[in-house]
Formats: C-alpha cells, sequence, structure tokens
C-alpha cells in the first residue's frame, strides 16, 4: 500500500521529506526531558503510568482531529481533486474505527498498571491540547492543506516515539506485554503518512516545503505536550506528602 502511495509522488516527497521529518523526530525526542527520562529510567514508574494515562486521554479523541481535515476539505467542483483527499482522510478515520485502536490503547494502560482507564481524569494540559488542534486549523484563515501536513507529521513522528517507549518499559519497568497499540503504530506509522501526503502533492497540490514546515511544527506540539505533562505530573508528585 504505501508503496504504491510513493510512486504516485515526487521525489521531494518520497524521500527528502520524510527523511527530515524522520530526522527532526529524531532529535525533538532526544531533546524531550520525559523522553529522555523514560529511556534511561530515571522517570518515577507512577509518573510514567499517569503520563500514558494523559496520553490515552488525547488519543481518545484524535479522530476529532481528523474531522477537523475533513470540514477543511475543498469542495467539489473546485481546482483540487476533493474525492483523493476524501478518499485519503477517510480512510484513516476507517483505520481508527475498525482497527480497535481504543481497545488497544485500554489494553496498554492496563499493562502499565491503570486498572480503570475510564477513571483518568485530564490535566489542563491535556485539555488545551486535546482543543489546539480544532482551535488552530479551523480558523478561517488556515487551509486543509496545512491540517493535513500538520497530521502526517505527527503519524511519521509516532513510529520513532514508539520505537522509544517499547524498548524504555521493557528495559526499566518491566512491562513487555500489552504494547500492541504502540508496535501496530511502528508500521501503520510510514503509511499513513504516506497517504496523507498523497492527499497534500495530488490532492491540494500544496507547496511540499511549506507543509514540510507545518510537519515540522507539529512534531514539536506533540512532543512539547508529553514535557509538559510530565513536568506538571512530577511537580505534584514532589509536592505530595512522604
Amino acid at each position: 500500500m504505501a508503496a504504491d502511495h510513493w510512486r504516485n509522488m515526487t521525489s521531494l516527497a518520497g524521500s527528502a521529506v520524510s527523511a527530515d521529518l524522520l530526522a527532526h523526530a529524531r532529535v525533538t525526542l532526544d531533546d524531550s526531558a520525559f523522553f529522555s527520562d523514560l529511556r534511561t529510567g530515571k522517570a518515577p514508574i507512577e509518573v510514567v503510568r499517569d503520563v500514558f494515562g494523559q496520553y490515552y486521554l488525547w488519543r481518545n479523541q484524535f479522530h476529532r482531529w481528523l474531522g477537523v481535515c475533513v470540514v477543511k476539505s475543498p469542495a467539489f467542483g473546485t481546482e483540487f481533486d476533493a474525492s483523493r483527499v476524501l478518499s485519503g482522510l477517510t480512510s484513516h478515520i476507517e483505520e481508527e474505527v475498525g482497527g480497535d485502536h481504543h481497545g488497544l490503547a485500554v489494553r496498554m494502560l492496563r499493562a502499565l498498571g491503570v486498572r480503570r482507564p475510564s477513571s483518568v481524569a485530564p490535566l489542563p494540559v491535556t485539555a488545551a491540547y486535546c482543543a489546539s488542534f480544532p482551535d488552530r486549523f479551523l480558523a478561517p484563515e488556515r487551509d486543509g492543506a496545512e491540517a493535513v501536513a500538520a497530521l502526517a507529521g505527527r503519524e511519521i513522528a509516532s513510529p520513532v516515539r514508539n520505537r522509544v517507549v517499547i524498548d524504555a518499559l521493557a528495559a526499566h519497568y518491566g512491562v513487555v506485554s500489552g504494547l500492541e497499540f504502540l508496535s501496530l503504530h511502528e508500521t501503520k506509522g510510514p503509511e499513513t503518512f504516506a497517504a496523507l501526503w498523497d492527499v497534500l502533492v495530488n490532492g491540494y497540490f500544496a507547496d511540499e516545503a511549506l507543509m514540510a514546515r507545518a510537519a515540522r511544527r507539529e512534531i514539536g506540539e506533540h512532543v512539547a505536550f508529553w514535557d509538559e505533562v510530565y513536568a506538571q505530573l512530577s511537580r505534584t508528585l514532589t509536592a505530595a506528602p512522604a
């Protein structure tokens, strides 16, 4: 599937853009306080557990971010290829539903020791991050292509992020099962990126350099979310009475 998408895309999208975004994702994760502490086992397990609880809450709303891209998609009868845009987006939504991503995320949390994922309450930073994509990209001055590019950036970063998490949980926290949600996205991420980039270059006829910058920004936003959650939970743990 991914190979077919790459064949439809320019050499810039198929090689330079993806390589640049992967490199940016790795550097951003290397610079992250949370992922650095996770890699070394420095992050306390109770904080790690709660960080992933907040991630779970955001992930439960990810379909709404896809919905923003649908809302901002071009109308039929315009210069854009509306059919291609909508097909690419709706296939992603179908994967979200048909792939039981929520069920897999619940199993991941339980493997981490969260017995009742439904009882996890959102931190203010999580609520703000959940709302950030609609707030930014539903604005009249923002176009649909930029929203799709941002989503593509998050998708290409997820396999890099997930590999860090899987390795760290096994090495430092004794968690080696229940992580199918993370391993699934190691393979699905590149395919989804290819599909979304196909939407950009062949549906929107978007400027790839501008779209790559939007994708890079979203990678930064995503890693910043993890770091902000980690910082807040770490402060709470430190302030708790012994």
